[in-house]
């Protein structure tokens, strides 16, 4: 009884005090007006990075190419490796360059519909047909055969070493860990950088630019493969193991098949990024679609490199809509059959008519049209009225694009490169160092600082801080209108639907086409070309992932914060940002990243920076000077994705004002929390309350 008496009381003890709100916004202002104050103390010092830490590198790089030059035609590792390596790549592209030719046009129109329709639909057939037909309408045929060869090859390469990886590493989780920090390199450098060293060793032309693309679009195939084998459920395999399965007829019967759509879609991922890569190989001299745009914009004929940019969207829609609907469709076993018009045809037969087709379509071209090339009676180039375009909008609309040049320059662009480059090099470094500190702690500070530190020491800095501001304009410009435009789809199904096929289209097509569109108004040798391409290559990713964050809310969640009365505007801000917070910081990630890779592209159209270095090393074969920028490009990616990275992995422990945890940032959010989880426990509603 006198237990009873002295529990009682504390039975019915009232519950303790709310914590009260705190604003972070003391804390954020002294954080903004601390980093002021640095750059304003900054600014008494020598600017930039000084001479006598730069190390020169170039001259090591510029010993090897001269070794290179000097032995490569005694050498053993050219005359036993690099050399076959190169002729054998070169003969392989060239023949199926000569074997696509010869197929003739009516027969690679057939066999494209006919595959394409076996594999993913009729539709996807049809799609096809037309794809590879507008390329000789276009007047494009032979390049676009050298592009779509050098595509096939990468891709077939980059599978056949990209799954086999990607199983093993699904399959052991210390191959994972191991294969894990070169993917994040791999998928880190922007394309751009990775045909500098192939050039050093494998020279110009077809064997730099297939190397390169294999290194490039490698990754997607093992991840997600890698992924699609780890997903497969461990009671599958218990239960496929205790029927006395191997490790093979498991791999063989279970996983695999399992890990199909994961595997399809890296393979869709892989031909993506290989196509984009290929057009960017034109700038090591790489035949192809690329070849005429750059070709093409280096004499300002607009026209012409919209032309040939349009062949390179339509063949990255056709690849990208085929591969898509083949992973999606359920694949039929052999033997299967399938209804077609209202009738019964096995999968035997559609494999039978597919091949018929395409040899009656080669025969039809070689034995009696008796003509291999695109008819040039059907052809034609948009180039004229692109160009008439390009005059129009430069008479009636040239004023008001250089209005917004003009502001754009001298508002944003010129004072953030003068503030860059006139702050000394440990400011800079220190506020690197600073953000890793604050978003991951002492290692990601001591690693930024180091790598800013070596920008420098590469002796490009002022082309760094150059490329910086670049990237730092364009950024802020995506983000502006990518995050309001993914909160209105996130909120409005038809906005969602409507822009839909637009992302799709975008995301689809190289980095390099968007070159040219923003000629037609913004003239060459200034960066604000490569901004307005920056900002337009990386909405979708921006609005997408907010999107994507804010519908990922939980139900319950916003469903209780309209209970407690909040409205719209405040469940927004209190309840859906804070939640979507880790997928918006990605898509800040992922937006960054995009940039860089059109800012460094963005040289070719005299944007400056590390971009146009990169290319005058690689058309004047200046191997040490184009080494040096490609580390520096390197470093500046590894910055930025980094920290960027772990602004986006932070939320995870439930700290910070998204937080969940009681930090006294959100206690209408906490009482929401609180409210859902002991309607979950005790099937109330959080009042006591069946």
């Amino acid at each position: 009884m006198a237990v009873a008496e002295r529990v009682a009381p504390a039975a019915t003890a009232p519950p303790p005090a709310a914590v009260p709100e705190r604003s972070p916004w003391p804390r954020r202002f002294v954080w903004v007006a601390g980093i002021a104050a640095l750059l304003v103390v900054g600014l008494r010092f020598a600017p930039g990075f000084p001479d006598r830490f730069v190390l020169g590198v170039g001259s090591v790089f510029d010993g090897i190419d001269t070794w290179v030059i000097d032995n490569q035609r005694t050498h053993w590792l050219f005359t036993g490796l690099l050399n076959p390596l190169k002729d054998a790549i070169q003969a392989t592209v060239d023949g199926l360059v000569t074997l696509l030719s010869r197929m003739t046009w009516v027969g690679l129109v057939t066999t494209a519909g006919a595959l394409a329709g076996l594999v993913a639909g009729w539709r996807m057939g049809l799609l096809a047909a037309a794809g590879v037909a507008s390329f000789g309408v276009l007047g494009v045929w032979e390049r676009s055969l050298q592009t779509f060869a050098l595509v096939a090859i990468s891709v077939v390469i980059s599978l056949a070493i990209g799954v086999p990886l990607g199983i093993w590493a699904g399959r052991r989780a210390g191959v994972d860990r191991a294969l894990r920090p070169f993917l994040d390199a791999m998928q880190t450098i922007p394309a751009y950088s990775y045909l500098l060293p192939f050039v050093l060793f494998l020279g110009t032309g077809y064997p730099p630019a297939l190397a390169a693309t294999v290194v490039f679009a490698l990754p997607p195939a093992v991840r997600l493969t890698a992924l699609g084998v780890r997903s497969v459920p461990a009671t599958t395999l218990e239960v496929a193991t205790s029927f006395g399965s191997t490790s093979r007829q498991v791999l063989r019967k279970v996983q695999l098949p399992m890990a199909t759509p994961s595997i399809m879609l890296g393979v869709n991922q892989t031909i993506m990024m290989a196509l984009g890569m290929v057009v960017i190989a034109a700038v090591v001299a790489a035949e192809g679609l690329g070849r005429e745009v750059l070709d093409a914009l280096k004499l300002l004929r607009v026209g012409a490199a919209f032309n040939a940019g349009l062949a390179i969207v339509i063949m990255a829609i056709v690849l990208d809509r085929v591969t898509t609907a083949w992973s999606c469709r359920e694949r039929e076993r052999r033997g299967r059959a399938t209804r077609i018009a209202g009738r019964t045809v096995s999968r035997r037969a559609l494999v039978v008519a597919a091949v018929a087709a395409s040899a009656i379509g080669v025969l039809v071209g070689r034995e009696v049209i008796r003509q291999q090339e695109w008819p040039e009676s059907l052809t034609f180039s948009v180039a004229a009225p692109v160009d008439a375009i390009v005059e129009w909008s430069q008479r009636n609309l040239g004023d008001a694009a250089e209005a917004i040049g003009a502001a754009l320059t001298a508002g944003l662009l010129d004072p953030l490169r003068t503030l860059l480059t006139r702050e000394p090099w440990w400011v800079i470094a220190a506020l690197a160092a600073l953000a890793g500190w604050k978003v991951k702690g002492p290692r990601l500070a001591v690693f930024s600082f180091v790598c800013v530190f070596l920008l420098g020491a590469l002796g490009t800095w002022n082309l760094s801080m150059h490329t910086l501001s670049i990237v730092l304009v364009a950024v802020v410009l995506s983000l502006v209108v990518a995050i309001p435009v993914g909160i209105l789809a996130s909120r409005s199904d038809a906005v969602d639907r409507a822009i839909k096929p637009l992302l799709d289209a975008m995301q689809t097509m190289p980095a390099f086409v968007y070159l040219v569109p923003v000629l037609l108004l913004f003239s060459i040798g200034t960066p604000v070309p490569a901004v307005i391409a920056s900002v337009v290559y990386a909405l979708p990713v921006g609005i997408r992932l907010t999107n994507l964050g804010i519908r990922q809310v939980p139900a319950t969640i916003v469903e209780a914060a309209e209970a407690y009365g909040a409205t719209s505007t405040q469940r927004l801000r209190k309840v859906e940002l804070p939640l979507a917070r880790p997928s918006i910081l990605l898509g800040v990630n992922q937006t960054i990243m995009m940039v860089l890779s059109v800012v460094i592209i963005g040289g070719m159209i005299g944007a400056g920076g590390l971009g146009f270095e990169a290319l005058v090393a690689l058309s004047k074969k200046r191997i040490g000077q184009g080494v040096v920028v490609g580390l520096s490009i390197l470093l500046l990616a590894i910055v930025l994705d980094r920290i960027t990275q772990a602004m986006g992995s932070a939320p995870r422990s439930l700290r910070g004002p998204v937080g969940l945890s009681g930090m006294g940032r959100w206690p209408k959010l906490r009482a929401i929390r609180g409210s859902v989880s002991s309607e979950r426990t005790d099937g109330t509603n959080g009042k006591g309350e069946a």
